[in-house]
């Protein structure tokens, strides 16, 4: 969890800074979006709700998701992808946890050899996608999507990786 907590906090400084040197979001937009991130990770489900996008987007209202995900795209040559037309299983690696996915808003959706898909809403944010690529230990092809395709896909896989548990205990 204080692993977590470190990534979440490093991950949404990079963001913020990142979206006002691009232009994207104002100064004093960023200031009020951290004191209601600070107030978020102090909650008990740090890890849903602790996110400065969150914030920005449907809090304060002050960033357009359509222009990030533009500006992912043409700057940074990343693809969309709705994570609401993938099929969603059990995360493609053995030695990650689903509130890792939630605390950096990221999902690795596929595996094909050594290569995985992971779909996120924090590709702006270089410790994440450093973290992510260092834990996956093997190539990475990026995908961008929106707050709530993830939101959702976060969702569905809580609930398909509780079936997959609870078939397992039943075999047992």
């Amino acid at each position: 969890m204080q692993q977590h907590k470190a990534l979440i906090l490093r991950s949404n400084r990079f963001l913020g800074s990142y979206l006002v040197n691009k232009g994207l979001l104002s100064s004093a937009d960023l200031d009020s979006a951290n004191e209601k991130f600070m107030e978020a990770i102090r909650s008990p489900e740090l890890l849903k709700n602790a996110s400065i996008l969150t914030t920005l987007l449907y809090d304060l209202k002050v960033l357009d998701e359509a222009r990030l995900l533009d500006h992912i795209v043409e700057e940074h040559g990343i693809g969309l992808i709705d994570l609401n037309q993938v099929q969603l299983g059990s995360l493609p690696s053995t030695e990650l946890d689903l509130s890792l996915c939630w605390a950096s808003s990221t999902i690795p959706f596929d595996k094909v050899e050594e290569t995985y898909m992971v779909a996120t809403c924090y590709y702006l944010s270089a410790p994440v996608v450093k973290h992510w690529e260092e834990l996956l230990n093997g190539k990475v092809v990026w995908y961008g999507t929106s707050m709530a395709s993830m939101s959702r896909g976060l969702e569905r896989l809580e609930d398909v990786l509780a079936a997959e548990k609870a078939a397992a205990e039943e075999e047992l």
